[in-house]
């Protein structure tokens, strides 16, 4: 009888301890925050960040092939333009915009009572960094952040070291996007060419931040080596075309030309260390054939 009753009362504290399992599970479950994301970048870093059953929606640009990194998952999860209507049918927790996400929409949503949260563009590795942290944190995912940060660190201190004598003597490269649109070296691209062991050809055109090269200025500078990232490969368009340009070929400037899938560049991720690694590999290659 004893044995009996210490075996109920066993019983019954195990199934206690099984119910109070169940509600914890079912309370963290139900605490995930549910979000909807309306800028390219912004999806990016939510499909990087979030659990599956998180993500109620990303914006349509993240299902093209050309200008979304991670597009083939993206295609798994509702598309929408951001507009109010859309969102609101959704009822997210959370709103994901990016930083030049438009005002009235973004506005909007906040009257509507959504918490929207924007994500500045990142001009350096430290801001992406922080970016991701900030997304994770958003998504209830901060441990998430702090392991993709660390293996992109890692990777980062694993490229070779650019010394002194190495980057006076280091070759000069130019990003030369459709219709001559580049970068200086106050922007992410920047910061990977330098970190690759590149100098900025259009540094000595005085562009600092974002601005373009006329084929004037290309055939001046004569960079070393020119990045290619056209919208879409194989696609075409008369901004996509400069490299091609007669008076290129005639001024007998002859650079490698590094191609960058415009994917890789747009957004900042994860691939923007690929990117770095690539530029590096590419500037070893150049060297050893001089």
């Amino acid at each position: 009888m004893w044995i009996a009753r210490r075996r109920g009362a066993e019983h019954a504290m195990l199934m206690v301890f099984v119910w109070l399992l169940a509600t914890v599970f079912a309370s963290s479950a139900k605490a995930l925050t549910t979000v909807a994301s309306i800028n390219l970048c912004t999806d990016q870093l939510v499909l990087l960040l979030a659990d599956d059953d998180q993500i109620l929606s990303l914006s349509n640009l993240s299902h093209d092939q050309a200008g979304s990194y991670l597009y083939e998952r993206a295609r798994q999860y509702p598309a929408t333009k951001g507009e109010s209507e859309q969102i609101l049918a959704l009822q997210p927790d959370l709103i994901v915009a990016g930083e030049y996400t438009t005002r009235h929409s973004v506005a909007l949503l906040v009257e509507l009572g959504f918490r929207v949260e924007q994500v500045p563009i990142a001009n350096t590795l430290e801001q992406l960094y922080s970016n991701i942290r900030n997304v994770a944190a958003w998504l209830g995912h901060p441990q998430k952040a702090q392991q993709l940060i660390d293996q992109l660190q890692a990777r980062i201190l694993a490229l070779p070291q650019n010394t002194t004598e190495t980057m006076v003597a280091s070759p000069s490269a130019a990003f030369y996007d459709p219709n001559g649109y580049t970068v200086g070296r106050k922007t992410l691209r920047g910061e990977a060419l330098a970190l690759a062991g590149w100098s900025n050809a259009a540094a000595n055109w005085g562009i600092e931040h974002y601005g373009s090269l006329p084929l004037e200025a290309m055939i001046a500078l004569a960079p070393d080596a020119i990045i290619d990232s056209p919208y879409g490969e194989g696609t075409y368009s008369r901004g996509q075309q400069v490299l091609k340009h007669p008076a290129l070929r005639a001024s007998g400037l002859d650079p490698m030309v590094i191609k960058v899938p415009s994917r890789q560049t747009i957004c900042a991720g994860p691939w923007t260390v690929d990117l770095i690694e690539l530029l590096a590999l590419r500037r070893q290659q150049w060297q050893q054939s001089q």
